[in-house]
């Protein structure tokens, strides 16, 4: 029996038409009409052991049968190091000879004109089935926080950044 959504399909990214809120959650519109509720994983830096695995298990193990979870790893350009690099070095007092003064340029240069390094974030693609779907979705973060994980529901914004970054990468960037 074959999945009614291909693995990897991008179409309801492609052509989702716009947001609607199901509860207190963003949710964009797939092409077919469907709710699709996302979420981010993280790990708790409060917590030392983080248990990714069984945490999974025990989502997947408390859905109910037809519903369409999606977990998605993605990489996205980080430019947090890069910007607080850049900082340091225009904070560096000015040298005292040429050969330093050139590094210190070279090294501004290589931050503003280097792409970005990238950070891989852990999400989640939740097809909502009805107001059921909703509690149990809502109940997430507190099995997440039981394994060390946090879990951060996605605004409209940022899905939209996410479906960007899926559907027209610019790894340049």
């Amino acid at each position: 029996m074959s999945s009614p959504t291909p693995v990897g399909s991008t179409q309801g990214f492609v052509l989702g038409q716009g947001f609607q809120l199901v509860g207190k959650h963003d949710a964009l519109i797939a092409h077919d009409g469907s709710l699709r509720l996302f979420a981010e994983i993280t790990a708790n830096p409060d917590r030392v052991e983080v248990r990714a695995r069984e945490a999974y298990q025990t989502v997947l193990a408390s859905m109910q049968p037809g519903w369409s979870l999606r977990i998605l790893q993605v990489y996205w350009p980080d430019p947090l190091p890069r910007q607080e690099f850049e900082q340091q070095v225009r904070g560096w007092k000015k040298p005292e000879n040429e050969g330093a003064e050139i590094l210190r340029q070279g090294l501004l240069i290589f931050t503003q004109e280097y792409s970005l390094p990238f950070t891989r974030r852990t999400l989640l693609e939740f097809s909502y089935p009805g107001q059921e779907g909703l509690t149990w979705w809502e109940g997430l973060p507190g099995l997440f926080q039981s394994y060390g994980l946090r879990l951060q529901f996605l605004p409209a914004a940022e899905i939209q950044k996410l479906a960007y970054q899926i559907c027209n990468p610019d790894l340049r960037s």
